[in-house]
C-alpha cells in the first residue's frame, strides 16, 4: 500500500514532466499533504473519502476535486461550491506569481486551505493572508493549518474587498473567478507588486499575470492558461456567482432580423469566445439549442436578457434578434474586428485597469487600446 508521501513524490515527478513547477516549489508540494486539506471529494455528488487506497491515490492525481455542494435555494439540485484545484494549475499559477522570501502574499480564496499551506511553506506563515467568503470553509481550513504548524491570517469576507488592515501585499493570487480585477485589489498592492488571477467569463477563461505599474493602475498580458475556478461569490449563503438566479425571462416580440456571413462553427473559436465576453458584457454561455427547439445557436446576455438565434442556411445564416439591447451587431462587429486583426492569439492581448474601475484592453501594446471602460458585469 502506497503511503501519502510516496503519492506526493509521485505528483511533484508529474508536475516537473509536465513543466508546471518551479524548482522553488517542489519542497512544497511534496512535503505538504493534500489528503488532510482533502479528506473527502465528491464524484457525481456522491462523497468518496480519501481514506482509502483509491481514494487517496485520486486526491494527489494532477486533478481538480470538488470538496463542498451545497443545495440551490430553488430546489432541486446541488451545486458545487468549493474545490481543491488541480495541482498542475496550482503549481502554474505559484510559478506565474514569482515570490521572494519574505514577500507578503494575498491570497483570494481559501477554500480548503491546500494552497495557503503551500504558501507558507514557501514564505513563513506571517507573509501570508487569505480570505474566503465561507466561514465554515475558514475555519475549516484554519484547523487543518494548524495541525501542521500553520497559523496564517485569515479572514471571512467578501473577496472582492480584499484585506485592507494587512495591506499593502507585494503579491495577490486569486483562486476564484473574476470577470474584472476589482478596484481594491490594485489599491491594496505594493508598488510593481502582481496579481495573478482567473479572468473569465460564461464563455471561457484565462489566466491575467498584471503589476503595478503606478499608483492607481496595473498593466499585464493575458495568459493562454485556462483556470476556470469557481466564481467569486457575494454570499455564503447562496451557491451562485451574484447571490440569485440569473434571469431568464425573454420578450421575443417585435425582433429584428437580419443574414450573416459569419460560419457557425467560429463560435466555437477559443480566442473568439474570450474577445466577446470582454467586449460584450454579461454575455452568457452559447447555447447549441434555440427556444423553438430548432438547429441553430442561441446567446444572450444574463443582466437584461438581451437574445440572439442564429439559423444556419445553405448560404448565409438567418440572424434575429431582440431585447433591451442590440445584442448581435455587437457580436458581428467583435468578429469583424477578430478578423481584421488576424485572428490574434489570447496572448497579444492584454489590460491596464484602475482603482476607479476604468480597464483599458489592448492588442500587443498598450497604446493600441481597443475596448475601454467599465469592468464587465
Amino acid at each position: 500500500m502506497s503511503t501519502w508521501q510516496e503519492h506526493a513524490d509521485a505528483l511533484v515527478k508529474e508536475l516537473t514532466r509536465k513543466t508546471a513547477l518551479a524548482p522553488g516549489w517542489r519542497e512544497a508540494f511534496a512535503t505538504t499533504p493534500r489528503h488532510v486539506f482533502v479528506p473527502h471529494f465528491y464524484d457525481n455528488d456522491q462523497r468518496v473519502r480519501a481514506d482509502t487506497p483509491e481514494g487517496l491515490a485520486v486526491v494527489y492525481a494532477d486533478e481538480s476535486l470538488v470538496t463542498q455542494i451545497a443545495p440551490h435555494p430553488g430546489g432541486g439540485f446541488c451545486w458545487p461550491t468549493s474545490s481543491s484545484t488541480r495541482p498542475s494549475l496550482m503549481a502554474q499559477m505559484l510559478t506565474l506569481l514569482d515570490v521572494a522570501d519574505g514577500m507578503r502574499v494575498l491570497e483570494i480564496g481559501t477554500g480548503t486551505g491546500y494552497n495557503a499551506a503551500l504558501l507558507c511553506h514557501r514564505l513563513g506563515e506571517a507573509n501570508v493572508t487569505s480570505i474566503d467568503i465561507d466561514p465554515t470553509l475558514v475555519e475549516t481550513a484554519r484547523a487543518r493549518l494548524a495541525g501542521l504548524g500553520f497559523r496564517p491570517h485569515l479572514v471571512a469576507g467578501d473577496g472582492a474587498a480584499g484585506v485592507p488592515d494587512r495591506a499593502p501585499f507585494d503579491r495577490i493570487v486569486a483562486t476564484a473567478g473574476v470577470s474584472a480585477i476589482p478596484p481594491s485589489w490594485i489599491t491594496q498592492l505594493a508598488p510593481a507588486g502582481k496579481i495573478v488571477a482567473d479572468i473569465r467569463g460564461e464563455l471561457t477563461s484565462t489566466l491575467l499575470v498584471a503589476e503595478k505599474t503606478g499608483p492607481h493602475q496595473v498593466r499585464g498580458r493575458f495568459h493562454d492558461i485556462p483556470g476556470h475556478f469557481m466564481w467569486l461569490r457575494a454570499r455564503a449563503d447562496h451557491p451562485l456567482r451574484d447571490g440569485g438566479d440569473p434571469a431568464t425571462r425573454f420578450d421575443f416580440t417585435d425582433p429584428t432580423q437580419t443574414t450573416t456571413d459569419i460560419p457557425a462553427d467560429v463560435f466555437e473559436e477559443r480566442e473568439l469566445r474570450f474577445l466577446l465576453q470582454l467586449a460584450v458584457p454579461g454575455l452568457g454561455p452559447i447555447s447549441k439549442h434555440l427556444p423553438d427547439g430548432g438547429k441553430g445557436i442561441f446567446l444572450h446576455t444574463e443582466n437584461d436578457c438581451s437574445w440572439v438565434q442564429y439559423r444556419p442556411g445553405p448560404d448565409k445564416a438567418t440572424v434575429t434578434y431582440g431585447g433591451p439591447r442590440a445584442l448581435w451587431p455587437a457580436i458581428e462587429d467583435t468578429w469583424q474586428r477578430w478578423n481584421r486583426w488576424q485572428l490574434p492569439s489570447i496572448r497579444r492581448f492584454g489590460v491596464t485597469a484602475y482603482d476607479d474601475g476604468r480597464r483599458h484592453i489592448w492588442l500587443d501594446h498598450d497604446y493600441t487600446v481597443i475596448l475601454t471602460g467599465e469592468p464587465v458585469a
